[in-house]
């Protein structure tokens, strides 16, 4: 389907399942452009779907326990893995091969990349510790985060008191200059990704913090808790280096008051978006980011929601089954041929056709030689030619990070021994079953 004809005015949210996945999945990501899926499975292995084929382009082995979280790199070509066994697995996709194994002491919970570095990622353990590892200069290093006090002896906010609680979970911003963890006190922490400082402290929920999400731009935050409410952040950043945190909406299903196994934002960031932990359904529900509303609830087969997450760019979901099956979540489309061809018309009976009066007149000559001079002339590139879905996906998909050697001291202390993702929706090259046998008797 060409992106182009999808009318810009439509809805923006799915209405129903559209394909299934057969996989054994635990977790379940979208790559940032939305080309592939990548998927955790029960048994160690990561799957690498095709969303245009719904084919298999990827499958690797390297964990012996079932893996919990999968992150991208920002254009595709690595892939993150965190599992029970212990291990953290960074995977190059060009040859699906393991490209770096970071190992810990405790089974993992979760691990992200930085939006700038994939050298450097964001580790959450069982144990409700979280690390920073620096895998930069042919080195690992390793800084854990934690809430303590000021030189002074006193937090951020003026208390006396050391700790409130340990971490359940913690995001990168979508700049990568700062990480926000929440706690199971429910307490959220900002600290320096260049310095590892606590930047500040703020006591937002009574209850654990269990998922956190930034929108693509970085100026919402939506938090999940076990209290069973959903609540919407918008984020102002202070000219002092500050944050503030203004609560939008407390999101929750006003009937079963159902707790939540996972939320995300749309591509754009209007919706807001919530799996049910209920296990006798598959529920979805969809905010309006703005207005608090509940757009829709979508039901699914009948049995618990384990994972989901929102396209980038398109209005599709892909929620995660107990059973380990992919759902993808779409609508039906009505292509809109009048925004590829300003002049077509589209029609909802036959007419009869009238012809113009100078529709089939024999065009002047020295016009039209003219014409066709000025098409030849016109310089054609034909080594870099980009389809209508990249160049409506990098509109979509504006970066909000700085260029390299032109962001500030975060930003250059991140480009440092950079590593080379930087082919914009990179895809990854056919493997052969030939060649791999062959690599194999060698």
């Amino acid at each position: 389907m060409n992106v182009e004809l999808l009318n810009p005015f439509g809805q923006n949210f799915p209405e129903n399942v559209v394909a299934t996945l057969e996989d054994a999945a635990l977790c379940v990501r979208y790559s940032p452009t939305g080309r592939f899926i990548a998927a955790g499975r029960y048994d160690g292995f990561i799957s690498v779907w095709d969303t245009e084929t719904k084919g298999i382009i990827r499958s690797m082995e390297g964990h012996v326990k079932g893996v919990v979280s999968v992150s991208w790199s920002r254009n595709s070509k690595y892939l993150l893995t965190a599992s029970k066994d212990w291990n953290c697995i960074i995977w190059d996709l060009k040859t699906g091969e393991r490209r770096q194994t970071i190992r810990f002491d405790t089974p993992l919970v979760a691990a992200t990349f930085h939006p700038r570095n994939s050298k450097i990622i964001l580790v959450t353990l069982a144990t409700q510790q979280c690390f920073l590892c620096d895998l930069r200069n042919e080195r690992t290093l390793r800084s854990e985060l934690t809430d303590t006090p000021t030189a002074n002896g006193k937090t951020h906010n003026g208390e006396s008191k050391a700790s409130k609680g340990s971490i359940t979970v913690a995001r990168f911003s979508a700049d990568g200059k700062t990480i926000w963890a929440g706690t199971n006190a429910g307490t959220l922490l900002i600290f320096t990704t260049r310095t590892k400082e606590l930047l500040s402290r703020e006591k937002l929920v009574n209850h654990n913090i269990k998922h956190m999400e930034f929108d693509r731009t970085g100026n919402h935050l939506v938090l999940n808790s076990t209290e069973r409410i959903v609540r919407a952040y918008a984020i102002e950043t202070k000219p002092e280096g500050d944050f503030n945190l203004q609560l939008l909406h407390k999101l929750q299903d006003p009937i079963q008051r159902s707790p939540w196994v996972g939320v995300s934002f749309s591509g754009d960031g209007e919706y807001v978006l919530a799996g049910s932990a209920n296990v006798a359904s598959h529920g979805l529900y969809v905010w309006d980011r703005t207005t608090g509303d509940l757009e829709k609830i979508l039901e699914g087969p009948k049995e618990p929601l384990t994972d989901l997450h929102w396209h980038p760019v398109k209005p599709h979901i892909a929620s995660l089954a107990q059973s380990g099956l992919i759902h993808i979540w779409g609508r039906h489309i009505t292509e809109n041929y009048s925004a590829f061809a300003p002049g077509f018309e589209e029609l909802d009976e036959n007419i009869e056709y009238e012809e113009r009066e100078d529709e089939f007149d024999i065009p002047d000559e020295e016009e039209e030689q003219l014409r066709r001079q000025r098409v030849e002339e016109e310089e054609v590139d034909v080594e870099e030619i980009e389809p209508p879905e990249q160049k409506l996906a990098k509109g979509r998909l504006v970066s909000i990070l700085a260029p390299p050697g032109k962001g500030d001291e975060e930003d250059t202390w991140a480009d440092e021994d950079p590593d080379d993702d930087t082919q914009f929706d990179w895809f990854p090259p056919v493997l052969m079953d030939d060649e791999e046998d062959e690599e194999e008797e060698e």
